[in-house]
């Protein structure tokens, strides 16, 4: 019965060990982020409802929405972050893209009556795809002829 006291309750000694090694795992465990889900090629924070055309509601506050960011692209290079705006209705970030290639220039970042929202900004070869995907998917009717003409 090592221990334990004979009333079947830990020992201070024990209580603390365990103690200890749960404040250790919870550490260790909030310490890792889930990598963020790809949206045609742009990382979008993980849980991230859709809200619009590229627009995603963000799950986090706005600050632990930009510690996120700051923490998945920490020491790239090829990202930078630039305040857009910053009101008493409205605080904006833009997360540009340098990186050669790229698909997606950017993620503005804002909140608005305290929802933070993220819209991936894509670059103008990446919109023209999406263009002609969605003119795939919804073909526009042929124009009807007129009757009688040539």
């Amino acid at each position: 019965m090592s221990g334990y006291l004979k009333t079947g309750l830990m020992t201070g000694a024990t209580a603390a060990l365990f103690l200890g090694a749960g404040i250790f795992w919870l550490r260790t465990a909030s310490a890792a982020e889930m990598p963020p889900e790809l949206y045609r090629s742009a990382p979008v924070i993980p849980y991230a409802k859709k809200a619009g055309e590229h627009r995603f509601r963000s799950p986090r506050t706005y600050e632990d929405t930009l510690t996120y960011y700051r923490k998945v692209f920490a020491g790239d290079e090829n990202i930078s972050f630039e305040k857009i705006i910053n009101t008493s209705a409205v605080r904006g970030m833009h997360m540009r893209n340098k990186a050669p290639g790229r698909r997606w220039e950017g993620l503005n970042i804002y909140e608005n009556r305290g929802i933070t929202y993220i819209f991936v900004v894509f670059s103008d070869a990446e919109l023209a795809a999406i263009a002609a995907e969605a003119e795939k998917k919804n073909p526009k009717p042929a124009a009807p002829k007129k009757p009688g003409g040539s």
